[in-house]
């Protein structure tokens, strides 16, 4: 097993030409030597994301790594440069559907946004989880973040009841639901 811990920001190389360029990362199933690389990378992403960094960010992505039920990394060389977790159906929101997996962490390294990495992390984990036997899973997102709502969207995945005050930044937060069925994949 390997850790990465070198969690500092740098270029990821992009591969192929043009716009829009994927980077030139793996995808594979993560190790438990890596929790601290993708919890430093999700306080990164969430303070890029809000402005600003939020104490107890770190902690509630911590304790979510107890309850995974599927989890994907990507990395690029020897680094991390996103990640996806999915925890057991009743870890998310009270209002979730019974037996629904949770995507309850997927962060893209800010040095990696834009180039379709959130994309493929989405496809996987959902795939990851199609395999593992889920017929439904659900994720919440900022109502705001507009990129995210976007990534989801287009994606499949739809609104779910109603906007709630998210517990931790109390900002406007929507849940959003994904039927899995047809979505099994080889596995990792």
């Amino acid at each position: 097993m390997r850790a990465v811990v070198d969690i500092s920001p740098e270029p990821v190389a992009p591969m192929g030409s043009g716009p829009g360029a994927a980077p030139n990362v793996t995808i594979r199933a993560a190790e438990a030597s890596e929790v601290d690389a993708c919890v430093a990378l999700w306080v990164r992403a969430c303070a890029e994301r809000d402005g600003r960094a939020v104490a107890g960010v770190a902690e509630r992505a911590r304790a979510k790594f107890d309850r995974r039920t599927a989890w994907r990394v990507a990395e690029s060389g020897e680094r991390i440069v996103g990640f996806a977790l999915a925890t057991e159906p009743g870890s998310g929101a009270p209002s979730d559907p019974g037996g629904a997996a949770v995507l309850g962490l997927l962060a893209v390294d800010p040095v990696a946004q834009g180039l379709g990495l959130g994309r493929r992390m989405l496809a996987e984990i959902s795939g990851a989880l199609a395999d593992a036997g889920f017929t439904e899973a659900v994720l919440h997102v900022l109502a705001d973040n507009a990129a995210a709502v976007r990534l989801y969207e287009r994606a499949g995945w739809r609104p779910h009841g109603e906007p709630f005050e998210h517990t931790l930044l109390h900002w406007l937060s929507q849940s959003y639901v994904i039927d899995l069925r047809g979505l099994a994949q080889a596995s990792i």
